[in-house]
């Protein structure tokens, strides 16, 4: 019987408790700095410094505080690309909402000669051949062209990551490039764990320009990875169970609350289109894991719930749970 890739690649995340990746740092890990979908979703305030982020590894990609540009660690220096196109080296003190980084050891490579991007994505999991595996990859050296992207700061209400791009992206397309292009082939961890696919953000060599990838044209270029089948998923003082196994409608509070900030019930209700029962319901399923807490309003003395990042979450039961302790 032929194991499914994601489920094999999920059994294998393990959950850290706080955000420094030196308490739990093994070689052929991979270590990301929150959950996906809380990005997606518009959870655009930082939660860790680099610093901090970076203790898990050299070779990465993410973004820093508010969604101002794309982050791209290169040989352990984590640079900013602006929405003008412009990189920066970013000191340490900055604070990142979501960062995915590794160290590459032994590993593989293969030079490509005038190939696209579909051809490097071929190689990547022919040199793995590893479905179920997190695969960084590095791809260095001269390209016919290279379309890359950032986008500009936000402000709250923080609007989804999917509408962002529609309506701020700021896309380049570069002729010739030459730099370095860093990321990951993640597996489908689903629900919302980690951006599947092939994913990579680049510099060019003089450290002046790059950016999210979207498409490149190889001219001569070598192409390194090595994989990893342990994940360690840094959560701001929660538990990691209880946000895989978030129901459906409560992830759409989730959302609500990430994009307006403090809402009362009835603002929810509106914003989820569900009667306040069921609305009333999922808050307090929320709360009771620690990932929402309520102020009251000082004009109607009503409840304001808002997301809590660093609150503590209680474990949630079920196959996930359980599978996290045996790897704790």
């Amino acid at each position: 019987m032929a194991l499914d890739a994601g489920l094999v690649a999920a059994a294998t995340l393990r959950r850290a408790t706080g955000t420094d990746p030196r308490t739990c740092s093994t070689a052929e890990t991979t270590h990301q700095l929150q959950l996906a979908h809380v990005l997606l979703d518009g959870g655009y305030d930082g939660v860790a410094t680099l610093e901090e982020a970076l203790a898990g590894g050299d070779h990465g990609l993410g973004t820093v505080d508010r969604l101002d540009g794309e982050l791209v660690v290169v040989d352990g220096q984590p640079w900013r690309v602006d929405y003008t196109g412009a990189a920066e080296l970013m000191p340490p003190s900055t604070r990142t909402p979501f960062v995915v980084v590794a160290t590459m050891h032994h590993p593989r490579t293969v030079r490509l000669r005038n190939v696209d991007r579909a051809t490097v994505a071929a190689a990547v999991e022919d040199l793995v051949d590893d479905p179920g595996a997190v695969i960084s990859v590095r791809l260095e050296g001269s390209f016919t062209s290279a379309l890359v992207r950032s986008v500009p700061p936000q402000s709250p209400p923080y609007r989804p990551y999917i509408e962002v791009c529609a309506t701020d992206e700021v896309r380049w397309l570069h002729e010739p490039f030459d730099g370095v292009f860093v990321g990951f082939r993640f597996p489908d961890l689903d629900p919302g764990a980690t951006i599947a696919g092939l994913h990579l953000h680049g510099l060019n060599h003089e450290r002046t320009t790059g950016g999210h990838n979207h498409d490149l044209v190889v001219d001569d270029a070598v192409l390194s990875v090595s994989a990893s089948r342990d994940v360690v998923m840094h959560l701001p003082d929660r538990a990691m169970a209880d946000l895989l196994e978030t129901p459906p409608a409560v992830r759409a509070v989730q959302r609500v609350l990430l994009r307006r900030g403090p809402s009362t019930i009835a603002q929810i209700s509106a914003a989820v289109q569900r009667e306040l029962p069921q609305v009333t319901a999922d808050v307090q399923w929320l709360a009771d894991r620690g990932f929402v807490s309520a102020t009251e309003d000082a004009e109607t003395a009503e409840p304001l719930w808002s997301v809590t990042m660093r609150a503590p979450g209680a474990k949630a039961e079920g196959v996930v749970a359980d599978i996290l302790d045996l790897l704790d």
